[in-house]
């Protein structure tokens, strides 16, 4: 199982790399930049959400405004014993499998 060893995308996790062959023993080093390696994916990944994130931002609406139910009352036959309705003004609509 001849693997290639994971090569680094970033010039400052490169230079990083090479730093850590210079100064640390090999099995060290080694495990240091497996470490690395894993840093720098998550660095590129959390870069990329954020540039995203700013792109989208303008262009995101704001959150939804809902307007509180309407609350109705009216006298029934029986004291006491009102009839209550709430209405709101949104719907739900389901969609129904097409199978």
């Amino acid at each position: 199982m001849n693997q290639p060893l994971p090569s680094f995308r970033l010039n400052t996790f490169k230079a990083v790399a090479a730093w850590l062959d210079k100064t640390f023993p090999l099995p060290l080093a080694y495990f240091c930049k497996g470490w690395l390696f894993a840093l720098e994916d998550a660095w590129i990944a959390s870069k990329a959400a954020a540039a995203v994130e700013k792109g989208i931002a303008p262009v995101k609406p704001l959150d939804p405004v809902v307007e509180p139910p309407k609350y109705h009352s009216e006298p029934s036959e029986v004291k006491g014993l009102d009839i209550i309705s709430l209405t709101n003004g949104f719907t739900r609509i389901r969609q129904q499998d097409t199978e």
